[in-house]
């Protein structure tokens, strides 16, 4: 696996990305429904995070890197929460008219926080619960920046510390970047999961 690979892989979510909302959406001439809104919105969201990141791994820029990578996961658990609700039109309604997600209840009862949300997520991809609290420290400040910034430790012996402090992030391997773009990549896909799966529950209803 190589980073040009996975960058490929983000560049085809970019260009497809689209056309399968537009599929979703039922395209020109079809009735829209209160819920196409979110899904637009979401998809809207996820190709401007997916470009930046392209060029933030261009730019090695591992901090904001993180953080786009949160903010996708953020988009994905709560487009996930309108399949949790017995009425997903109505809470998308008053969430557009400007009510907290947070609010709402999904069908066991509990509120639709962030925690939650995450839980359930989790329980489809077991890799969600530590990508968000590892991520989380990218979008706050955290120890994490005190960490990105050292360049190596104790050489020749000696018990120092030395810290690089730049723009660019060169001191993490390839591998830490073919990371970030897998998961990305892998959330990009379940939204467009998510798309299929509620084009054909549009199609059912209508039948």
């Amino acid at each position: 696996m190589c980073i040009d690979s996975e960058l490929d892989k983000l560049k085809g979510w970019i260009e497809h990305l689209p056309r399968i909302g537009m599929q979703a959406i039922g395209g020109d001439g079809q009735p829209m429904y209160i819920l196409d809104l979110i899904m637009i919105g979401a998809i809207k969201r996820s190709l401007s995070l997916a470009s930046g990141l392209q060029a933030l791994v261009a730019s090695r820029n591992m901090t904001c890197s993180r953080a786009v990578v949160r903010m996708e996961l953020d988009t994905i658990s709560r487009l996930l929460a309108y399949t949790y609700v017995e009425e997903p039109s109505d809470m998308a309604t008053k969430v557009i008219g400007g009510k907290a997600l947070n609010s709402f209840k999904c069908r066991d009862g509990k509120k639709l926080r962030d925690g939650y949300l995450i839980d359930r997520m989790t329980q489809d991809y077991p890799w969600v619960k530590d990508v968000y609290k590892y991520t989380s420290g990218y979008v706050h400040f955290s120890e994490r920046q005190v960490f990105d910034s050292i360049s190596s430790l104790g050489e020749n012996g000696l018990r120092s510390v030395k810290f690089h402090i730049s723009a660019e992030d060169n001191n993490f391997p390839d591998e830490s970047w073919i990371e970030i773009l897998q998961c990305f990549n892998e959330m990009l896909s379940i939204l467009g999961k998510l798309l299929v799966a509620y084009r054909n529950e549009l199609e059912q209803a209508a039948v």
